[in-house]
Protein backbone atom coordinates (compact mmCIF):
# COMPACT_ATOMS: atom_id res chain seq x y z
CA UNK A 1 0.00 0.00 0.00
CA UNK A 2 2.83 2.40 0.90
CA UNK A 3 4.58 1.52 -2.36
CA UNK A 4 1.53 2.52 -4.41
CA UNK A 5 1.27 5.86 -2.59
CA UNK A 6 5.00 6.46 -3.15
CA UNK A 7 4.67 5.72 -6.88
CA UNK A 8 1.70 8.10 -7.16
CA UNK A 9 3.65 10.82 -5.27
CA UNK A 10 6.69 10.42 -7.54
CA UNK A 11 4.55 10.57 -10.69
CA UNK A 12 2.72 13.67 -9.41
CA UNK A 13 6.00 15.40 -8.49
CA UNK A 14 7.47 14.57 -11.90
CA UNK A 15 4.39 15.97 -13.65
CA UNK A 16 4.54 19.12 -11.54
CA UNK A 17 8.24 19.70 -12.25
CA UNK A 18 8.09 18.87 -15.93
CA UNK A 19 6.80 22.26 -17.19
CA UNK A 20 9.59 24.06 -15.30
CA UNK A 21 12.22 21.82 -16.90
CA UNK A 22 10.68 22.30 -20.33
CA UNK A 23 10.61 26.09 -19.84
CA UNK A 24 14.31 26.13 -19.02
CA UNK A 25 15.20 24.38 -22.29
CA UNK A 26 13.10 26.63 -24.54
CA UNK A 27 15.31 28.87 -26.70
CA UNK A 28 15.24 32.64 -26.10
CA UNK A 29 13.36 33.61 -29.32
CA UNK A 30 10.57 31.19 -28.45
CA UNK A 31 10.37 32.66 -24.92
CA UNK A 32 10.11 36.17 -26.40
CA UNK A 33 7.35 34.97 -28.73
CA UNK A 34 5.52 33.58 -25.72
CA UNK A 35 5.98 36.88 -23.91
CA UNK A 36 4.66 38.77 -26.93
CA UNK A 37 1.71 36.42 -27.06
CA UNK A 38 0.98 37.07 -23.39
CA UNK A 39 1.30 40.83 -23.95
CA UNK A 40 -1.10 40.69 -26.91
CA UNK A 41 -3.55 38.68 -24.78
CA UNK A 42 -3.33 41.29 -22.01
CA UNK A 43 -3.98 44.07 -24.53
CA UNK A 44 -6.96 42.18 -25.96
CA UNK A 45 -8.32 41.66 -22.44
CA UNK A 46 -8.01 45.35 -21.53
CA UNK A 47 -8.97 46.86 -24.89
CA UNK A 48 -12.76 47.23 -24.31
CA UNK A 49 -12.16 49.08 -21.05
CA UNK A 50 -9.56 51.27 -22.74
CA UNK A 51 -11.98 52.27 -25.49
CA UNK A 52 -14.68 52.94 -22.88
CA UNK A 53 -12.37 55.27 -20.93
CA UNK A 54 -11.35 57.19 -24.06
CA UNK A 55 -14.98 57.43 -25.25
CA UNK A 56 -16.03 58.66 -21.80
CA UNK A 57 -13.39 61.39 -21.88
CA UNK A 58 -14.40 62.46 -25.40
CA UNK A 59 -18.09 62.50 -24.47
CA UNK A 60 -17.14 64.65 -21.47
CA UNK A 61 -16.07 67.32 -23.95
CA UNK A 62 -12.33 66.75 -24.30
CA UNK A 63 -10.59 66.92 -27.64
CA UNK A 64 -9.03 63.57 -28.62
CA UNK A 65 -5.53 64.38 -27.36
CA UNK A 66 -6.88 65.85 -24.13
CA UNK A 67 -9.12 62.78 -23.77
CA UNK A 68 -6.12 60.45 -24.04
CA UNK A 69 -4.15 62.65 -21.66
CA UNK A 70 -6.96 62.62 -19.07
CA UNK A 71 -7.59 58.88 -19.53
CA UNK A 72 -3.91 57.98 -19.16
CA UNK A 73 -3.87 57.54 -15.35
CA UNK A 74 -6.86 55.20 -15.57
CA UNK A 75 -5.57 52.89 -18.31
CA UNK A 76 -4.38 49.37 -17.62
CA UNK A 77 -0.60 48.78 -17.64
CA UNK A 78 -0.89 46.67 -20.81
CA UNK A 79 -1.98 49.70 -22.86
CA UNK A 80 -0.71 52.61 -20.75
CA UNK A 81 2.77 52.82 -22.29
CA UNK A 82 1.47 53.00 -25.87
CA UNK A 83 -0.91 55.85 -25.05
CA UNK A 84 1.80 57.57 -23.02
CA UNK A 85 4.01 57.43 -26.11
CA UNK A 86 1.30 59.17 -28.15
CA UNK A 87 1.06 61.95 -25.55
CA UNK A 88 4.86 62.25 -25.35
CA UNK A 89 5.20 62.54 -29.14
CA UNK A 90 2.56 65.26 -29.20
CA UNK A 91 4.37 67.07 -26.39
CA UNK A 92 7.55 66.90 -28.48
CA UNK A 93 5.80 68.65 -31.36
CA UNK A 94 4.42 65.85 -33.54
CA UNK A 95 0.94 66.19 -34.97
CA UNK A 96 -1.66 64.13 -33.11
CA UNK A 97 -2.59 62.15 -36.23
CA UNK A 98 1.07 61.28 -36.82
CA UNK A 99 1.67 60.36 -33.19
CA UNK A 100 -1.25 57.91 -33.32
CA UNK A 101 0.73 55.74 -35.73
CA UNK A 102 2.62 54.28 -32.78
CA UNK A 103 -0.56 52.73 -31.29
CA UNK A 104 -0.82 49.87 -33.82
CA UNK A 105 2.96 49.43 -33.71
CA UNK A 106 2.97 49.02 -29.93
CA UNK A 107 -0.40 47.31 -29.38
CA UNK A 108 -0.88 45.39 -32.58
CA UNK A 109 -3.71 45.34 -35.11
CA UNK A 110 -6.35 45.65 -32.41
CA UNK A 111 -5.52 49.38 -32.16
CA UNK A 112 -5.84 50.11 -35.89
CA UNK A 113 -9.53 51.12 -35.89
CA UNK A 114 -9.15 53.48 -32.92
CA UNK A 115 -5.99 55.07 -34.28
CA UNK A 116 -7.54 55.50 -37.75
CA UNK A 117 -10.73 57.00 -36.29
CA UNK A 118 -8.91 59.47 -34.07
CA UNK A 119 -6.50 60.42 -36.88
CA UNK A 120 -9.36 60.98 -39.34
CA UNK A 121 -11.15 63.15 -36.78
CA UNK A 122 -7.99 65.16 -36.26
CA UNK A 123 -7.18 65.57 -39.96
CA UNK A 124 -10.63 65.96 -41.48
CA UNK A 125 -12.86 66.95 -38.57
CA UNK A 126 -15.04 63.85 -38.78
CA UNK A 127 -17.48 63.23 -35.91
CA UNK A 128 -16.14 60.82 -33.32
CA UNK A 129 -19.07 59.78 -31.14
CA UNK A 130 -20.91 57.35 -33.46
CA UNK A 131 -17.73 55.69 -34.68
CA UNK A 132 -16.29 55.34 -31.17
CA UNK A 133 -19.58 53.91 -29.89
CA UNK A 134 -19.45 51.30 -32.66
CA UNK A 135 -15.80 50.50 -31.83
CA UNK A 136 -16.68 50.08 -28.15
CA UNK A 137 -19.60 47.80 -29.01
CA UNK A 138 -17.42 45.68 -31.31
CA UNK A 139 -14.73 45.41 -28.63
CA UNK A 140 -17.27 44.24 -26.06
CA UNK A 141 -18.72 41.69 -28.50
CA UNK A 142 -15.22 40.40 -29.25
CA UNK A 143 -14.48 40.06 -25.52
CA UNK A 144 -17.77 38.18 -25.04
CA UNK A 145 -16.83 35.81 -27.91
CA UNK A 146 -13.43 35.13 -26.33
CA UNK A 147 -15.10 34.43 -22.98
CA UNK A 148 -17.58 32.06 -24.63
CA UNK A 149 -14.74 30.25 -26.40
CA UNK A 150 -12.84 29.85 -23.13
CA UNK A 151 -16.00 28.63 -21.41
CA UNK A 152 -16.51 25.98 -24.11
CA UNK A 153 -12.89 24.83 -23.72
CA UNK A 154 -13.17 24.45 -19.95
CA UNK A 155 -14.67 20.91 -19.85
CA UNK A 156 -11.96 19.67 -22.20
CA UNK A 157 -9.22 21.25 -20.07
CA UNK A 158 -10.70 19.82 -16.87
CA UNK A 159 -10.95 16.27 -18.24
CA UNK A 160 -7.27 15.45 -17.70
CA UNK A 161 -7.10 16.62 -14.05
CA UNK A 162 -10.37 14.85 -13.37
CA UNK A 163 -9.05 11.57 -14.73
CA UNK A 164 -5.56 12.02 -13.25
CA UNK A 165 -6.75 12.91 -9.73
CA UNK A 166 -10.22 11.50 -9.18
CA UNK A 167 -9.76 8.09 -10.78
CA UNK A 168 -6.61 7.15 -8.81
CA UNK A 169 -8.21 8.33 -5.56
CA UNK A 170 -11.30 6.25 -6.32
CA UNK A 171 -9.11 3.23 -6.98
CA UNK A 172 -7.12 3.77 -3.77
CA UNK A 173 -10.15 4.41 -1.57
CA UNK A 174 -12.73 2.01 -3.03
CA UNK A 175 -11.10 -0.76 -5.05
CA UNK A 176 -7.86 -1.42 -3.12
CA UNK A 177 -9.60 -2.05 0.24
CA UNK A 178 -11.97 -4.47 -1.47
CA UNK A 179 -9.07 -6.32 -3.09
CA UNK A 180 -7.15 -6.44 0.20
CA UNK A 181 -10.24 -7.77 2.00
CA UNK A 182 -10.74 -10.41 -0.71
CA UNK A 183 -7.08 -11.44 -0.62
CA UNK A 184 -7.07 -11.67 3.18
CA UNK A 185 -10.16 -13.91 3.09
CA UNK A 186 -8.45 -16.22 0.57
CA UNK A 187 -5.44 -16.79 2.83
CA UNK A 188 -7.56 -18.01 5.76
Amino acid sequence: MVGVVAVVAVVAAGAALRPAARRATVPAPARRAGGQRAARAAVAREWPATIDIVVLAIRAGHLPLAAIRSALPHLAPAVHDAFATVVARCDEGSRFADALACLPQRLGPIADPLADTLAAADRYGLPLAPVLDRLATEAHVQRRRRADTLARQLPVRLAAPLVACTLPSFVLLAIVPLLLAALSSLTR
